[in-house]
């Protein structure tokens, strides 16, 4: 199985993320990095030898590499069910080709969006905690096809017709990726909460801590750039992004552009990231969480 999945041809992958090259050289494809906000595409993949290799972080590697620095995880199993379900496994024979690979058409077929109402699903986001209310009314259930075969996940849409799509055992996108706005009213609020993802923002709601705000999700800190144009409309941008370094470097990139920028990660300064502080903080709702919801500090 893991060398099925390291044939899978990277473009192909790739594609199924929502990216696409942006310069084509033989077997070259130049991308903009799927890791980090970038103008000019530095991320390369060389089709003959299956390889990646991002020029502004400098690291490459294979296609569990890649993974592993998508999804933050070394856990070799869940990389390789995260790429299974991404992209549907052919047999190895028929993935390895002598010529240039391009991205291949979406193997996602046979898509349906519905409400979210399955038993499975809705558990999901319970084990994350967040309750079933807020579960229902922010997501939707998708249905699709891959490879002659159905499948189901919880679905949030995006603001170009993408759906982010998370179930226990895969953590993908349904093209095109991009972000999403979330208002609460005709008008843009006075501040806006910006998150990395959106399982993030659902916890932000089940905390209480963005009551009267517009959320703006990146759905993947790659996508910073794009939510550059939406954040000129709030007077104070409230930073809710991951404890880490592609966290540190999406806030960065949000600071050199406004000066009403706050870096609301110190609130859950020992975990990676806001869900991870909800599901395992022993006290999910502390004084320091309040006073913010009262003061807005």
């Amino acid at each position: 199985m893991l060398k099925e999945i390291k044939s899978i041809p990277l473009a192909t992958f790739m594609s199924q993320l929502g990216y696409f090259p942006v310069k084509t050289q033989g077997y070259r494809l130049w991308y903009k990095s799927p890791l980090r906000q970038e103008h000019t595409a530095s991320f390369k993949v060389q089709a003959d030898i299956n390889c990646w290799y991002d020029f502004g972080i400098g690291k490459g590697g294979n296609i569990i590499d890649l993974a592993a620095e998508l999804y933050q995880s070394n856990d070799l199993r869940y990389l390789m069910d995260c790429i299974a379900r991404c992209v549907s496994v052919s047999p190895p024979q028929t993935v390895a080709s002598s010529s240039p690979q391009r991205h291949s058409a979406p193997s996602f077929t046979d898509i349906e969006v519905v409400p979210l109402r399955h038993h499975a699903l809705v558990a999901y986001l319970q084990e994350r905690g967040i309750p079933a209310q807020i579960a229902v009314k922010h997501c939707k259930q998708i249905h699709y096809s891959c490879r002659g075969k159905r499948y189901y996940a919880v679905g949030f849409a995006n603001e170009n017709g993408g759906y982010e799509t998370r179930n226990r055992y895969f953590k993908g996108c349904i093209a095109p990726k991009d972000i999403t706005l979330r208002r609460i009213r005709d008008g843009p609020t006075n501040d806006v909460a910006v998150f990395e993802g959106f399982i993030d923002y659902l916890s932000a709601l089940k905390l209480g801590i963005i009551q009267g705000m517009d959320a703006i999700i990146l759905n993947s800190v790659s996508n910073v750039g794009k939510a550059i144009p939406y954040l000129r409309d709030y007077n104070t941008i409230n930073c809710y992004l991951d404890n880490d370094n592609a966290g540190k470097s999406a806030f960065a990139t949000i600071s050199d552009e406004f000066g009403n920028v706050i870096d609301r990660s110190f609130l859950y300064t020992w975990f990676n990231d806001l869900n991870e502080y909800l599901t395992q903080s022993k006290n999910a709702i502390n004084p320091i969480f309040q006073q913010t919801k009262i003061s807005k500090l």
